[in-house]
């Protein structure tokens, strides 16, 4: 889980980190959980869904036991180390299916036409409530309600190398997808299927790594 309503945007760090700020400010303060989550990642920030999970369970969970009464963990957390877990079982399907060229989708997002042809078609998706297709020389955006800057996520997780990613917002989820220097990021409803929503956007390539 991430926090909506534009917390996006937030050079706060990464996605997951905000998710974690956002459950833990549930039990303690914003600075108590400022400071644990800064104590867990003072080795690293995990970059993928799996060491999130490692690191909450082994090292964030423990001491917050022991700043608070909890016999087990709370259930916001709990819900949140599923959704890393599925993540995470989701991970290694990219591979293979990128493997399989004939599944694939070559996207062009410096044609202003093929952005915005991409855009209207994954904004017609059930559960979808915006699109961003962004190439180096522009972007289209379709939103039915407020945007969501979705370019500093982008830009955040481009450092750790990712291809496919997604978070939840709230009642939303974001799934971010790389295309050779630009991106194309979906905001859904938080009950939509994500394992077809990123499957989609695997299928994606851009045509500079097709044609070489």
């Amino acid at each position: 889980m991430v926090h909506s309503e534009g917390q996006i945007g937030k050079p706060l760090g990464s996605f997951m980190e905000e998710s974690l700020l956002q459950i833990l400010s549930r039990y303690v303060s914003p600075l108590a959980a400022e400071s644990l989550v800064r104590r867990a990642t003072a080795q690293g920030v995990p970059s993928r869904p799996e060491d999130w999970a490692r690191l909450v369970e082994g090292t964030l969970w423990p001491e917050l036991k022991r700043l608070l009464p909890f016999k087990e963990m709370p259930p916001e957390l709990k819900a949140w180390l599923r959704e890393l877990r599925d993540l995470a079982a989701l991970e290694p399907e990219e591979e293979g299916e990128e493997e399989e060229e004939g599944r694939l989708e070559a996207v062009d997002l410096e044609d202003p036409t093929a952005r915005a042809q991409l855009a209207q078609r994954l904004a017609r998706l059930e559960g979808v409530a915006g699109v961003v297709v962004a190439g180096e020389s522009g972007k289209e955006e379709l939103f039915s309600g407020e945007p969501v800057f979705l370019e500093p996520g982008h830009l955040l997780l481009k450092r750790q190398g990712y291809r496919t990613f997604y978070a939840v917002l709230g009642d939303n989820l974001v799934a971010l997808r790389a295309l050779g220097q630009g991106y194309v990021g979906i905001l859904a409803r938080k009950e939509t299927n994500v394992g077809r929503l990123l499957h989609g956007l695997r299928r994606l390539v851009s045509i500079v790594e097709v044609e070489g």
